[in-house]
């Protein structure tokens, strides 16, 4: 009797360690697979602000993980350079589509969609020197006719 509870118990922990392997396992796959999507803006000159959707999120060159497809606003604004606004649509590629974007989420290893935008800001002009109106000789007040005296004689 011995003999078999000795080989019942064997068969329990066999049981109990293949069953612990494949949900660490399991849990592994859910945890290393994921889809990464980042954005970097970059300018010439460098060191622009960047504001994205009226949320400044720094300076140029500057790279974040975005959430979501679809349009953003985008300003740049450095001294000595005209403001810069752009409306860009950022497109889910094809296997990021439903139902392709379940599969793509959990693959046992991350997924990455990678942009890049470069602009190139201009520099300010000045404003022209400002010139006095030009008047005509007859518009201008000074150069009325007088009236003159007649004399007598």
């Amino acid at each position: 009797m011995k003999k078999k509870m000795a080989g019942n118990q064997r068969q329990h922990q066999r049981s109990v360690s293949i069953s612990s392997l494949v949900l660490t396992a399991y849990c592994l796959l859910l945890t290393t697979g994921c889809i990464r999507r980042n954005l970097t803006i970059r300018t010439e000159p460098p060191g622009a602000t960047l504001i994205v959707n009226d949320e400044t999120l720094g300076t140029t060159p500057h790279a974040w993980d975005f959430q979501w497809y679809g349009w953003y606003r985008i300003t740049l604004l450095k001294d000595g350079y005209e403001r810069l606004d752009d409306r860009m649509q950022l497109k889910a590629p094809i296997y990021f589509w439903i139902p392709l974007d379940l599969v793509m989420e959990v693959l046992p290893f991350p997924v990455r969609d990678d942009r890049a935008l470069l602009y190139e800001l201009k520099p300010k002009t000045g404003l022209p020197e400002p010139s006095p109106p030009i008047t005509d000789a007859s518009d201008d007040p000074s150069q009325e006719a007088q009236p003159t005296e007649e004399g007598d004689g």
